[in-house]
């Protein structure tokens, strides 16, 4: 039986509004159609000035975005810090209170399978959010009062191939052939953030990394994901 049958709760960290679709959205659409319960924490909601983005987005524009996602492939949300003019800025905030958060978040839901962020990007709020989800995911044992999870993975974006270090080797594939479509739908959907290409965020340079990472395992179109901890 594969990882992906076995699992019943994953939880899923996403620095922004839109890096959950980009990172692991195919893996997303194929939990839904397996039943898991997937729960997505959103850390800062705001509205913000985008480059190639006319005008400014407001946070009520950011959470529709949201809904329409989670109502495609089927996931409960929340929001840590909402309209408080923190993205791009949640390095400001203590570490323990973030720590707090996922530790909270991790006891709840009692995910079999975490995906954090990247832990190599130049964005200051994704590395903060690695940093201090990883920290509250670290092994202790459910008999001194803190759920173990048991798989923890973070996840990439086309954008991280602007490093200052070497990238992690991918250990872990999710064959996304079959919801490719999925995928790129739900980024079109995150509507403030989509872009035409060469960026980064457009819908061609999504497809193309899947089409990489689909080519290491010998599928169409795959993600793929740094392994942490994989407990058997």
């Amino acid at each position: 039986m594969s990882l992906l049958a076995q699992l019943r709760s994953v939880v899923i960290i996403a620095p922004h509004a839109d890096d959950d679709v980009l990172g692991c959205g195919g893996l997303m659409a194929r939990l839904k159609g397996s039943g898991a319960a997937v729960h997505v924490v959103f850390m800062a909601v705001d509205g913000f000035h985008h480059f190639g983005y006319e005008g400014r987005t407001g946070c009520a524009q950011r959470v529709q975005e949201i809904e329409a996602v989670a109502a495609l492939l089927g996931f409960s949300w929340e929001i840590l810090y909402r309209d408080q003019d923190l993205i791009e800025k949640l390095d400001t905030l203590p570490k323990r209170d973030l720590v707090e958060h996922f530790e909270r978040v991790f006891n709840e839901r009692k995910p079999d399978l975490l995906v954090l962020p990247g832990r190599i990007d130049y964005d200051q709020d994704h590395r903060r959010t690695f940093e201090t989800a990883f920290a509250a995911a670290r092994p202790i044992a459910p008999q001194f009062g803190k759920w173990l999870i048991p798989h923890v993975v973070a996840c990439e974006q086309v954008k991280q191939a602007f490093a200052w270090e070497d990238l992690p080797r991918p250990a872990m594939f999710c064959d996304i052939t079959a919801v490719i479509e999925t995928k790129l739908e739900a980024i079109v959907l995150y509507a403030s953030q989509l872009r035409p290409p060469p960026h980064v965020r457009s819908l061609e340079g999504v497809r193309a990394l899947a089409r990489i990472r689909g080519s290491e395992i010998g599928c169409d179109y795959a993600e793929a994901f740094q392994v942490f901890r994989t407990v058997m």
